[in-house]
């Protein structure tokens, strides 16, 4: 478990992960294998950014870090290392990603199937190379709103879309991790369901961003996504290779392994908060918040 630490530990730029109190947060963390269910950003000092059902928004940070009535646990992660820092040109970039960001609705609707797919690559005990290309091929095949965006989506391109020197230097790396599953939890069918119809009952009806024209290039999803074409084969040659010196199906590993292969150009949509937890990029600051 994370040390504990206090809110004076916050930087801006830090990721906090939660786990939520709800039906809907039980759900999320079974399907994708962590204990997380809910990603956010600190913005600065007295805020935090985050996608929520209302759509995009900020909200108080010293709220957030004391709300043991939605929450019971916030982790705190740092992108590059504990003691690391971003220096000010960087979370200028980040904190200019995050404000364009601002009211982009929450794709409630898709998320059931956002989370048939989460659970159906992560609890599939294949060996790794297929568990690789499993979540490779149903990303892909997955089609998304680049207007819309999900708690870990919004983290996750906020990072890896913000306009630094050079370009991509805060892009997450992300993993496919060798992992105990989680069981399925307990859920109050009945509650789960006041809980979704609230959430969609909050939710704007908003107009969607008009799509890009040709003048301005490629689209959001296309640019967070995929890379160059020679960077793409450069990626894939390089996960061969790593495939080639796995020889134990996961199944096998002892489970304080940490097998993993990276996913180089992950859908946006389909990164979770167990995906950032995992990610090499991050450090883990502390525990923000732990409550019975």
């Amino acid at each position: 478990m994370p040390d504990p630490i206090e809110l004076t530990a916050v930087r801006p730029g830090d990721v906090l992960l939660h786990m939520g109190r709800g039906e809907i947060s039980k759900l999320i963390a079974w399907a994708s294998d962590s204990g997380y269910s809910h990603a956010a950003l600190v913005f600065d000092v007295q805020t935090v950014a985050e996608a929520v059902s209302v759509g995009v928004r900020k909200t108080g940070l010293a709220d957030r870090a004391v709300d043991s009535t939605d929450f019971s646990v916030i982790d705190v992660l740092r992108f590059g290392g504990r003691n690391a820092s971003l220096d000010p040109a960087a979370l200028s970039a980040l904190q200019a990603k995050v404000d364009g960001f601002i009211g982009a609705p929450y794709p409630l609707d898709e998320l059931f199937e956002l989370g048939v797919v989460c659970a159906l690559r992560s609890k599939l005990d294949w060996p790794e190379p297929a568990k690789w290309l499993l979540r490779v091929a149903l990303d892909h095949v997955i089609q998304t709103d680049p207007g819309r965006m999900v708690c870990s989506e919004f983290v996750y391109r906020s990072f890896a879309e913000a306009a630094t020197v050079p370009a991509g230097r805060l892009r997450p790396q992300i993993e496919v991790v060798d992992q105990p599953p989680v069981p399925f939890p307990h859920i109050d069918w009945l509650a789960l369901l006041k809980e979704y119809e609230e959430a969609r009952h909050h939710s704007p009806n908003r107009a969607l961003p008009p799509a890009p024209t040709a003048g301005e290039g490629q689209g959001l999803q296309t640019r967070a996504m995929a890379p160059a074409a020679g960077k793409r084969d450069a990626d894939i040659a390089a996960q061969a290779e790593r495939i080639r010196h796995l020889r134990a199906p996961s199944a096998t590993r002892a489970l304080t392994s940490r097998a993993a292969i990276e996913d180089p150009w992950p859908n946006p949509a389909t990164v979770t908060p167990g995906d950032l937890a995992n990610s090499p990029s991050f450090g883990c600051v502390g525990r923000l918040l732990l409550s019975a």
